[in-house]
């Protein structure tokens, strides 16, 4: 066997030695083992054997060896980081992987006040370790899968045994083993893959890169997905309140703890509802409010040319485009170029009589209040649903929006997270 389908790749090597008449090849591919290693455990190793049973005997006590048969095993391996040693007419395989990644790393995008700062690896041996450092029981499990049609990227379920329930886990395993992917690269992708629902707008899984989190979560008896080359883990089943708890909320007070939570979900609502109401109460039912406040409404929509909901539209679909821009812009512009065309653009927009002042504060209200939710897919799930509410209280006025509000509700109450109501309080 001599895989002439891989010797055009200038990083696949062949390399023979001979001594005391037995022979072995090496095949490898140079950019994914660590040549250092093969020179020290392989080849130096085999110059200090005596014979190639003794040879064959010092790779058998390889913790991750084994015997391939045909050459399509051996490719299989050789792409993962190991290497192919011919021997008396054996494919021996042993790992030699080179996985580069960060070291462990301060979490980024999940920003707590008190608590551990470290963050998930792309090396799901480092995630592992990190996660099994604090949940130190001997029935947590790990379990590997392989996934991705050409990639065969590995990834590990975590759960304990005696917390996760039987019929959930077999719904992980039977959605696994349905996915059909070319290419597999990040925990996001997996999280649409096994959802199989293109149309559905909240996330049926709670993405995390924060250790904490996992152990969290698996001592609730919950499922934890780790995917080799991401950062960020998934976590199974969830309910639509935990997008909405921070760990921050575990080392609180637990008064604190309860009054920040309160305020996400007032936030909820805030940039939920304010920009549909808004619109209702000002073109259908302006006398629901204060005589002054109304005449202070009207006063500052008095060179407004366009109805309310053109107004608002226009005045969202800015933030959205200022929020967008921080997301793709060089870290070192980003704050600086939102924050400045944000201010530019409601001043500008005010002093020309194009929006009203109120509508200004409104909109800023609604983002600040957006971003209060500590999970960043439930909060693009949110500048969503805003629209259709807006469109609703656009035609039918205060009756839209409370018709939108019970269809959101009936919505979330139908969704099932590995089987679960995503709408379940406890």
């Amino acid at each position: 066997m001599r895989f002439e389908s891989l010797q055009k790749n200038e990083d696949f090597l062949t390399r023979e030695f001979e001594k005391n008449k037995f022979t072995i090849c090496l095949y490898y591919f140079a950019s994914v083992c660590n040549e250092a290693d093969i020179f020290k455990k392989l080849i130096s190793t085999f110059y200090r054997t005596e014979s190639a049973a003794d040879y064959e005997t010092y790779l058998k006590s390889f913790p991750n060896w084994s015997v391939r048969s045909s050459e399509a095993e051996a490719i299989e391996k050789m792409l993962d980081g190991h290497v192919i040693i011919s021997i008396h007419e054996q494919m021996i395989s042993v790992s030699m992987r080179n996985f580069m990644s960060r070291s462990v790393d301060v979490s980024t995008d999940e920003n707590i006040l008190q608590g551990p700062k470290d963050g998930l690896s792309e090396n799901i041996e480092t995630s592992l370790n990190l996660i099994r450092n604090r949940y130190k029981r001997k029935t947590l499990l790990v379990e590997s899968h392989f996934v991705g049609n050409d990639s065969n990227i590995k990834l590990i379920v975590l759960f304990d045994e005696t917390l996760a329930e039987t019929t959930t886990l077999a719904t992980l395993k039977e959605k696994l083993s349905q996915l059909q992917m070319t290419i597999l690269q990040s925990a996001g992708q997996l999280q649409k893959n096994l959802i199989h629902n293109k149309f559905n707008l909240f996330p049926l899984f709670l993405t995390t890169e924060r250790p904490d989190r996992v152990v969290k979560n698996l001592a609730e008896g919950k499922i934890v997905i780790l995917l080799e080359g991401s950062s960020w883990g998934l976590i199974g089943p969830v309910t639509f309140f935990d997008f909405f708890k921070s760990m921050d909320d575990t080392v609180q007070m637990p008064i604190i703890g309860k009054f920040l939570l309160t305020l996400r979900y007032v936030a909820l609502l805030i940039t939920l509802i304010l920009p549909a109401l808004y619109i209702s109460i000002i073109s259908y039912s302006p006398d629901v409010l204060k005589v002054q406040f109304a005449l202070l409404v009207a006063g500052s929509r008095m060179t407004v040319p366009f109805p309310s909901y053109i107004e608002i539209m226009f005045m969202l679909i800015l933030t959205e485009f200022l929020i967008e821009a921080s997301i793709r812009l060089p870290k070192t512009i980003s704050p600086t170029a939102t924050t400045v065309g944000g201010l530019i653009l409601g001043q500008a927009a005010t002093e020309a009589g194009l929006v009203a002042n109120v509508m200004i504060i409104v909109i800023s209200v609604v983002a600040i209040s957006n971003f209060v939710v500590p999970v960043n897919a439930m909060h693009q799930a949110i500048r969503i649903i805003r629209y259709p509410l807006i469109l609703l209280a656009s035609f039918l006025g205060t009756i839209g929006v409370v018709v939108g509000l019970l269809a959101l509700l009936a919505y979330l109450c139908s969704l099932r997270s590995l089987g679960k109501p995503y709408m379940k309080l406890l």
